[in-house]
């Protein structure tokens, strides 16, 4: 029997630095909810990419090629060459690669797929690709033919931009919107209002950026990162298809055009493209950042335009970021800390830890504090010594009052997790467990009940499989 697919998606990173701590939780939650639907039976779809676009990269390259050369430096250089050594921490060795767009951008995927790797962050990694990809280049061209077809391009003083104050566009639009669920509820005003002021005033086209290129222009990011659930739903299946960059520009179009027909007769290849995202398409669940409502409101523009409302994104859940004194971190600011710099600080443990004990009320900011990452450090540290103190003591007397105790937890936790409270399951886990758990328990030369204590053991092992499998596997060990 074929599983029961979940497509989980996020605004994917433009990878000019390390990653920051409040795109870092993102995929920590994410990465929480896909081990959790897998455990359900899901199949999962959880893609990762890196979009290489926008202008920013060239500040890096301007300022290292000037210092390696020894030129003056201007005082945007200066910051770039502070954020690069000082807080970065880029070794002099490597500076070498931070003179051309392209190395940069490789240089920073490959920390930030390093990092996420290490704290365990389950993507899809196989299927992993960057935005210089021809297909998706290709992909990009078809979109915007596609928008040429329909009237949705406007050109305002020779730059050419979406027509967002069509009414025909904005009332499909606006219905769609109100087809699509928002977590919290509160969000869909705030996007609702967003779509009602977006205007065609914002060229999509760009001189010096990196991206793809339309007639000898270059799309902005805000413009196509719209649509790149769509293209995570089908590149899995590029080779398969055996679909070459000559043909593909046709295939997607057609593509389009089989979603918006989809009883009208096109190629084998369109139909088999068509066929493979009735598997993944929609997006179950996308997060995105509180902040981004006016991106998540040209992105239900997007795919109001590309596709029918049956592949249209279900539910957008709305997060909070992480600030640092009132202010939201940013790595390419250099404020807060990087991924990076936690792992090195606390290990990949308490790193991830530290970020999930951030979601208490998934909407709003956290105050990062330097002594949080310590505190939940202490945190584990206790757990993992009740856990141990758990193996070698005897629950026969109370076992069936234990075992009561872990079922009442057990919905609970089952409850936090739907809801996104990973504080509160971190809590009842780590703190309220333990302490009724541990008096209930005695010494005992030998455990004569020892499936009752592996029963209560594995309750633990069990919830640490989709909470902190890394933390997981260092139980088991012990």
């Amino acid at each position: 029997m074929e599983k029961k697919k979940y497509f989980l998606d996020i605004a994917h990173m433009h990878p000019v630095c390390p990653l920051s701590l409040s795109h870092a939780r993102i995929f920590v939650l994410a990465d929480v909810w896909a081990r959790w639907k897998r455990k359900q039976g899901f199949s999962v779809r959880f893609p990762i990419c890196m979009h290489y676009s926008g202008s920013t990269v060239f500040k890096i390259t301007n300022a290292v090629s000037n210092f390696l050369q020894n030129r003056e430096l201007n005082d945007t250089d200066q910051k770039t060459l502070d954020l690069i050594f000082n807080f970065y921490k880029i070794p002099r060795e490597h500076l070498h690669q931070f003179t051309e767009p392209i190395s940069v951008l490789n240089y920073f995927s490959d920390v930030i797929l390093k990092d996420l790797r290490s704290i365990q962050v389950s993507c899809d990694y196989n299927d992993y690709f960057n935005t210089t990809s021809q297909w998706y280049q290709e992909f990009v061209r078809s979109v915007f033919d596609i928008y040429t077809e329909k009237s949705f391009i406007t050109t305002r003083n020779r730059n050419k931009s979406l027509n967002y104050p069509n009414q025909l566009f904005r009332d499909s639009a606006v219905k769609r919107l109100n087809e699509t669920g928002f977590s919290p509820l509160t969000a869909k005003a705030m996007v609702a209002d967003s779509l009602e002021k977006l205007n065609g005033e914002w060229s999509y086209e760009r001189e010096n950026s990196v991206g793809t290129e339309i007639n000898k222009r270059i799309v902005d990011p805000q413009f196509d990162s719209e649509f790149l659930s769509i293209f995570n739903s089908i590149y899995p299946h590029l080779k398969d298809l055996d679909i070459n960059e000559v043909d593909a520009p046709n295939i997607f179009r057609g593509f389009f055009h089989k979603i918006n027909d989809p009883d009208g007769n096109f190629s084998p290849l369109v139909e088999e493209l068509y066929s493979k995202i009735l598997k993944f398409l929609p997006a179950n669940l996308f997060l995105v950042e509180r902040h981004l409502q006016n991106w998540v409101a040209k992105r239900i523009y997007t795919e109001t335009i590309l596709l029918t409302p049956q592949f249209s994104t279900g539910e957008y859940f709305f997060l909070g970021s992480i600030t640092v004194n009132g202010k939201i971190d940013s790595a390419s600011r250099g404020r807060g800390l990087t991924l990076s710099q936690l792992i090195q600080e606390a290990g990949p443990i308490n790193a991830r830890i530290s970020l999930l004990y951030t979601f208490g009320n998934l909407w709003r900011d956290f105050e990062w504090t330097p002594s949080f990452s310590r505190d939940i450090r202490q945190k584990t540290w206790r757990f993992i010594k009740f856990y141990k103190l758990l193996r070698i003591r005897s629950v026969e007397k109370n076992f069936n009052e234990i075992l009561t105790l872990l079922n009442n937890a057990d919905k609970e936790l089952e409850n936090n997790l739907y809801s996104g409270s990973i504080r509160q399951f971190i809590h009842l886990l780590f703190d309220e467990l333990p302490k009724v758990i541990y008096p209930l328990t005695e010494w005992q030369d030998q455990e004569r009940n020892k499936k009752g204590k592996e029963q209560i053991l594995n309750f633990f092992l069990n919830h640490f499989e989709i909470l902190c499998p890394v933390l997981k596997g260092k139980l088991y060990e012990n």
